[in-house]
């Protein structure tokens, strides 16, 4: 990431008249990344924001970032066009998205616009705004009366141990995986957008992981059952971009199966007993191998506290 962001900023390039500014966008910058699904490779997704270019035409801007990553050797043998980004395939490792963008002021601050080579057209949006608020909506606290923690309360680095993580961040992780599992590693019916705009617009601050999820799968399943037609999923902070501009009829009813299977799922693992049936639970629902390593752990866990006498039942209270 590093040594792209330098070379496409490096003094005396193509782009140098430009002023660009890199910056991760998407799960990476959100702290939710998952572990790749079976065949995948990690990606990561990064703009390559220039300055100046508003006017221009979006093929072109495009284009002279292409130039200058077609210019570097080691990247010329990897890099790929796709529709709005260039993709650098670090073959068996991970991919790099390089997505062109200019600024968009007329939208908001920190909106921007990046070329679509199928349309030949602009396209708004804008992840450094997205990423603010997603991490604002981490932050959510109404139970305790303060709304909002104060700003100065910065967003958890990433990568961060898992119980370190934010609830919403963990419970969107977990959507992810049950994504990857129902559809067997094809995202499209249910891209991470999409998942990570309505389970932070349905987070109620919950610090249960498991209340989180449950309120947000419900929430989903409750707006898609009771809405004529194909849902709109706009940009919170660029209403001008809709996540779900893709769906047609046969994908956003994938979708609605996706949503609909978890709930049963959730309902289902609640009714199980025992470790072995728990696994089968979250197996179905979150892939066998991930699920046998948590519950194992969760087992080794349980059985060091009982060996050393720290295994304890609070008693319930009248508070509980």
């Amino acid at each position: 990431y590093e040594a792209v962001g330098a070379w496409l900023s490096a003094d005396g390039s193509l782009l140098q008249v430009f002023r660009p500014v890199i910056y991760p966008q998407g799960s990476m910058r959100l702290g939710t990344t998952n572990r790749p699904w079976v065949g995948e490779e990690f990606d990561l997704d990064l703009i390559c924001q220039l300055h100046g270019c508003g006017n221009a035409n979006p093929l072109a801007v495009y284009d002279v970032v292409y130039g200058r990553l077609n210019e570097n050797v080691a990247y010329k043998e990897i890099l790929e066009k796709k529709k709005r980004c260039l993709r650098l395939n670090y073959a068996g490792n991970f991919h790099l998205d390089i997505v062109p963008a200019c600024p968009d002021p007329p939208r908001g601050q920190t909106c921007v616009k990046v070329p679509d080579r199928k349309l030949e057209c602009w396209v708004p949006t804008n992840p450094i705004g997205f990423g603010d608020w997603f991490f604002d909506r981490c932050r959510y606290r109404p139970q305790a009366g303060l709304g909002y923690l104060a700003k100065d309360v910065k967003p958890l680095p990433s990568p961060v141990p898992s119980e370190l993580k934010y609830p919403l961040q963990r419970a969107l992780q977990l959507m992810k995986r049950h994504r990857d599992s129902f559809f067997d590693g094809n995202p499209e019916a249910a891209r991470s957008v999409v998942l990570t705009t309505l389970a932070a617009t349905f987070y109620r601050g919950q610090e249960s992981l498991s209340a989180c999820l449950d309120d947000i799968v419900t929430s989903i399943l409750i707006l898609v059952e009771s809405t004529p037609g194909i849902i709109a999923i706009p940009n919170p902070t660029n209403t001008a971009e809709n996540f779900a501009d893709s769906w047609n009829a046969e994908r956003y009813g994938q979708f609605k199966k996706y949503i609909r299977n978890f709930r049963r799922q959730l309902d289902s693992l609640t009714q199980q007993r025992g470790l072995d049936e728990v696994n089968k639970g979250l197996g179905t629902l979150f892939g066998t191998s991930a699920a046998t390593r948590a519950v194992n752990a969760f087992g080794e866990q349980t059985k060091s506290l009982r060996e050393t006498n720290a295994l304890r039942v609070v008693p319930k209270t009248a508070a509980i």
